[in-house]
């Protein structure tokens, strides 16, 4: 884990740093893993208790209101990722509890809290995102389908809402992530194409509350002063 010094300063670099940042332009940051190393297998989904490992929101669409708002159906499941481990590790907010994978509601989630922990993907871990294009609005625990981060091609689209407004999306292949840019362009806005090295380069990643989440993670600000938003 970065020591305090390291977040400070990143914490502070974010402020000029945003605009840019917010445009994908990278940092040249250390390679998460070749596209060779270790796999580990994705663990189960336990869709109707966990919570976001970086920002404690379900990773399961609220049905109805929640927080004020109505998500569509499969709003969250969309975006799921996870960390799984090679070896079980104590759970983020119970250390006397051990856990073989973490969950997040979001890709950008995902990357952040690697990237503010330390947790590189091929080094006793491997880092998994839903496959978009095979993924069922519909049927959305029923259709996530797990592939290896390292391998997929992710979409970024300047107006399309997902969770935590990350704007990120996965596909297994570049040709299904084309299909379906070239379907929501005039939706979306500009529109570009990252592979996993690119998104760790660019860590952390924008999203809401960026600046909050990233400090309390680093054990700078207490559990209650990272508010959460979509």
């Amino acid at each position: 884990m970065r020591n305090r010094r390291e977040v400070l300063k990143a914490l502070g670099g974010l402020v000029v740093a945003g605009p840019v940042l917010a445009q994908h332009m990278g940092h040249g940051g250390e390679s998460p893993a070749p596209a060779g190393g270790m796999r580990v297998p994705a663990r189960p989904i336990p869709w109707d208790e966990a919570l976001c490992a970086f920002c404690e929101m379900p990773i399961k669409t609220p049905e109805g209101q929640w927080r004020g708002r109505t998500f569509p159906k499969g709003f969250f499941e969309q975006t799921y990722s996870q960390i799984a481990f090679e070896k079980p590790r104590p759970a983020p907010h119970d250390p006397k509890q051990v856990v073989e994978a973490l969950h997040f509601e979001s890709i950008a989630c995902m990357v952040n809290y690697a990237w503010v922990h330390g947790l590189k993907d091929g080094e006793g871990a491997t880092f998994y995102v839903t496959d978009r294009g095979a993924y069922d609005p519909a049927r959305p625990q029923e259709t996530v389908r797990l592939i290896p981060a390292r391998q997929a091609t992710f979409y970024w689209g300047e107006r399309m809402m997902v969770v935590m407004n990350a704007k990120l999306l996965a596909f297994a292949s570049a040709k299904a992530a084309q299909e379906f840019a070239d379907r929501n362009k005039d939706q979306h806005g500009r529109q570009r194409f990252y592979s996993f090295q690119t998104l760790w380069d660019l860590a952390p990643l924008p999203e809401m509350n960026l600046v909050a989440l990233l400090a309390r993670h680093a054990g700078l600000l207490d559990g209650k002063e990272g508010g959460h938003s979509h």
